[in-house]
């Protein structure tokens, strides 16, 4: 199965310029369909077919740039070592996923840091499948990550959108499972018709250089939703 690494784009200088960035990127890729189809085909709906989008959102330290650097390897990759370290993410990073039959996958994600969080919305356009990171070892910030949820939520561009919940570092002491943070965050209370929500427990094993059957199961997961959309 050959997934790869389609590309990568790094702001870490400010929101303000990765916002700025991520509209000039919209912009050159409808020019880029548009030129490729000639003008014979309606420039959005040849971007639905082609691409999708995945919205990584959560707070500082969930380990989002850890999950998505591992979601994004070719199995077998011997590239993650144990002295690796993933710094927070400032403004946003862009990242692909493909495995040759489905549509790409493109995987925006963008900063936790309580500055930054205010930024988000600037992002929810396009978005086809969100995915909240959340550090289940910590308890000190789970009113937080309630709010940012029910934010999410309440925002129409994101209305109908599926939710992929990652109940992450299971590998800590203490850390919540997917039952217990979904009892937390009351997504049971979704209603189905407004968002199908999908709670998974995660850990990226960072002492070694294999990649957790949990991370794998997460990227089946975005594939096989993109390729139903």
């Amino acid at each position: 199965m050959g997934f790869k690494l389609k590309a990568l784009v790094v702001v870490s200088s400010g929101v303000v310029l990765g916002v700025c960035t991520y509209a000039a990127y919209r912009t050159w890729k409808k020019r880029q369909y548009s030129a490729d189809d000639e003008g014979f085909e309606d420039v959005s709906k040849l971007e639905e077919s082609l691409e999708k989008k995945v919205l990584v959102l959560g707070l500082e330290g969930s380990g989002k740039s850890t999950l998505v650097s591992q979601i994004v390897k070719e199995v077998g990759q011997k590239s993650i070592t144990s002295n690796t370290v993933y710094k927070p993410t400032e403004g946003f990073n862009v990242t692909s996923l493909s495995d040759g039959g489905s549509p790409t996958v493109n995987i925006w994600e963008i900063g936790g840091k309580e500055s930054v969080r205010r930024y988000w919305p600037k992002f929810f356009q396009d978005t086809d499948i969100l995915v909240f990171v959340v550090d289940a070892s910590n308890n000190s910030n789970q009113s937080v990550v309630v709010s940012e949820i029910k934010s999410l939520l309440g925002d129409a561009r994101l209305a109908s959108v599926p939710i992929l919940v990652l109940a992450n570092k299971q590998d800590m002491i203490g850390a919540l499972n997917a039952e217990q943070i979904s009892n937390v965050l009351d997504l049971k209370s979704i209603p189905s018709r407004s968002h199908q929500v999908k709670v998974l427990e995660t850990q990226t094993r960072p002492e070694t250089n294999e990649i957790h059957q949990t991370v794998l199961e997460v990227r089946k997961v975005l594939l096989k939703l993109s390729s139903h959309m």
